[in-house]
């Protein structure tokens, strides 16, 4: 699991920190709303693709935990489900074609941005095809492909952009095709290269049929509430589409941008979490899951903590040197989205325990719950305080969700939240936000004083949570003090003391 997780975590950083740099290029290359318009068109694919791709990337490592291209019977079922994906796109594709207008002024209150909807759906195309494609190496073990090609796919997004936007001066609709087209004509090439879809089709659908019912059952009760899970987490975009228009919904964008750092803390953990938790589960080992959980969720924590003190402190200045005074956020707003976030992550992991205990069934009726309370919440507070409204919609409906699902995964397991843990983690944060408050106010705001300072008090956090207590320690519980280099480092410090 180690070596898979630092494949896939390294990975994952390097492709977040690429595309992390579409953030500077877009802000200051294109309009705020033409900003707002490619934000808006990835959050309407990401609540799109659990419609159409009904689960089945987890279904898939659920029911198939290895596959290796050979059982014709695991063949003909992925053959299934790959048909049923794209019936399902074609389907989304016609009607979205049909009434373009209607859903252009829905996605960006504006009727005649209908152009930009036959780029959504390309978009939308292109990813469930790679998602798909991610799931499949995953069950095959190709770990380290998947890692390549989720930094290729950050890579050729920055790379294409950039070269029709600066390379040959052209325009942000431009750009916006041309990245859409590469990244399906990719994608398509890696499933000839690494799936070898003949040998699919040569399974044909019949070998499989009896495992579609299984594959089913599992598989659609869990869309319905990722459908809602997305409302939940972006149905504030509309709201603030519709009440603020398109500025200050790239002003909301560009915070997100920033706080989504977060989410690769917790997807990174997700990705390699839930099969070894899967495998522990069947093996009926619950004391390994119980200490397997408070491990991760400290780890998490570790990671977690000191990124919202450093937003609450700088996140704003980073914010603004990276972009322009039209993303001006509040300091508040934008913690309140990196601390969603950060929550929505510990639900993630609470969750896990759910699902192996007590299935799906029960997950639609939970996220209804959560989503109305967010939905109510948007709109009485976004009309009387902006984007700040937002910001603690999610906040709120999110902790319900976090405390709601916390509480019900003790039902099925007792494992306890490291609160123990957390305090000594947040002290170490503290004192590097005092070095990072410190040396802003020493070196200035701009953009290399606050590399330097973001630099130095990082490492200053990573030395206070190497010689910090080992329960606690990032360092300690991922055993990254195995490597040669940190245990010289260490042999030498012992000596020297």
């Amino acid at each position: 699991m180690m070596k898979g997780t630092l494949s896939f975590a390294s990975a994952s950083f390097a492709e977040r920190l690429v595309s992390f740099f579409l953030l500077p290029v877009l802000t200051k290359l294109v309009t705020p709303a033409e900003y707002a318009i490619w934000s808006q068109s990835i959050i309407i694919v990401g609540i799109l693709m659990p419609i159409i791709l009904l689960k089945f990337q987890t279904s898939i490592i659920n029911f198939f935990p290895t596959w290796n291209n050979q059982n014709k019977k695991q063949n003909s079922v992925i053959l299934f489900m790959l048909t049923l994906i794209l019936i399902l796109f074609f389907l989304v594709a016609t009607i979205t074609l049909v009434f373009d207008e209607q859903i252009a002024h829905l996605i960006f209150g504006d009727y005649q941005l209908s152009l930009f909807i036959p780029l959504v759906l390309g978009l939308l195309l292109s990813e469930l095809l790679f998602e798909f494609l991610i799931a499949l190496l995953r069950i095959s073990n190709r770990i380290g492909k998947v890692s390549i090609y989720i930094l290729m796919k950050g890579i050729w997004r920055l790379g294409t952009i950039v070269l029709v936007l600066i390379g040959i001066d052209g325009s942000f609709y431009v750009a916006f095709w041309s990245f859409v087209l590469f990244q399906l004509f990719i994608t398509l090439l890696f499933y000839v290269w690494e799936i070898k879809p003949l040998s699919l089709v040569k399974a044909g659908l019949k070998k499989g049929r009896s495992h579609w019912p299984k594959v089913l059952k599992f598989s659609l009760p869990l869309v319905p509430f990722i459908i809602l899970m997305m409302m939940h987490n972006f149905v504030d975009r509309f709201f603030i589409t519709h009440f603020l228009g398109l500025d200050l919904l790239a002003t909301y964008t560009a915070g997100f941008s920033l706080a989504v750092v977060i989410t690769f803390f917790h997807s990174t953990i997700s990705f390699m979490l839930y099969p070894e938790l899967s495998k522990k589960w069947n093996n009926k080992n619950k004391t390994n899951i119980v200490y397997l959980m408070k491990k991760v969720v400290t780890a998490y924590l570790a990671l977690t903590i000191p990124f919202l003190v450093f937003i609450g402190i700088a996140g704003v200045d980073v914010l603004l040197a990276l972009t322009t005074d039209d993303y001006l956020i509040s300091t508040q707003t934008l913690f309140l989205i990196s601390l969603n976030m950060a929550i929505f992550g510990l639900f993630q992991f609470a969750h896990y325990i759910v699902l192996l205990g007590r299935g799906s069934l029960s997950a639609p009726i939970l996220m209804t719950f959560v989503t109305g309370i967010n939905i109510l919440l948007n709109l009485f507070l976004i009309p009387k305080i902006g984007i700040l409204g937002a910001a603690l919609s999610g906040f709120f409906s999110t902790s319900t969700l976090a405390i709601i699902v916390y509480n019900m995964s003790q039902k099925n397991l007792k494992w306890s939240f490291p609160f123990l843990e957390s305090v000594k983690i947040l002290l170490r944060s503290l004192i590097m936000g005092a070095v990072i408050w410190q040396g802003m106010t020493w070196l200035g705001n701009d953009l290399i004083s606050l590399a330097i300072i973001i630099i130095i008090s990082g490492l200053i956090y990573v030395l206070l949570d190497f010689f910090g207590d080992k329960n606690s320690s990032f360092i300690a519980l991922t055993k990254l003090s195995n490597f040669y280099i940190i245990k010289s480092f260490s042999k030498k410090i012992k000596r020297f003391l």
